[in-house]
């Protein structure tokens, strides 16, 4: 007979994970990074948005068997022009870390505890400046996201070309901001 899930640890978890992207959120700013979603955060640039996504990884439909949290990063770029109806994961991310042995990121903690908390905090920044920083760096100018090799679709890489050559869709753009929480300014 399986045990249900303790519901006790939910509220636990998701105070959390909520402490760790607020105290994530105060270091990812000087990046110009902001928090638009509950564990997204964007840096617009005028035809795109670079993100960064965290997820619980091991999460369940129902609650946490635990007090770990444990987050998997993610990176992307979003062309404002594009019509994909979501967030796509198209850059690297903390998974291809986790495999390895002597992986320097430490990306968990236990939020009953306290345990590791400051050490996960820290390690997600450096994650982000490592690796994501690079990588966005890499794919920073539109002539470089337009190259076949570039992380995004070719659907992704028509929509920018359209966007550079000033036939940008107000509705597109528009529902790209709101996928990612972006308030227009």
């Amino acid at each position: 007979m399986r045990t249900a899930p303790d519901k006790s640890f939910a509220s636990i978890v998701r105070a959390g994970i909520e402490r760790a992207c607020r105290d994530s959120t105060q270091r990812f700013e000087p990046l110009g990074f902001h928090r638009t979603l509950k564990m997204f955060w964007t840096r617009r640039h005028p035809l795109t948005v670079d993100f960064i996504h965290f997820q619980r990884s091991g999460s369940t439909y129902g609650a946490p068997r635990t007090a770990s949290v444990d987050f998997r990063v993610h990176f992307g770029i979003r062309v404002l022009n594009d019509d994909f109806p979501g967030a796509a994961l198209n850059g690297p991310h903390s998974d291809e870390f986790a495999k390895v042995r002597s992986s320097r990121y430490h990306l968990c903690f236990n939020a009953e505890s306290g345990s590791t908390y400051d050490r996960c905090i820290t390690d997600l920044v450096r994650y982000v400046i490592d690796h994501g920083e690079s990588w966005f760096q890499q794919w920073s100018s539109i002539d470089s996201l337009l190259q076949p090799n570039s992380p995004l679709t070719s659907n992704a890489r028509d929509s920018l070309r359209a966007a550079r050559d000033g036939l940008s869709s107000p509705e597109r753009v528009a529902a790209s901001l709101k996928i990612f929480g972006i308030k227009e300014i």
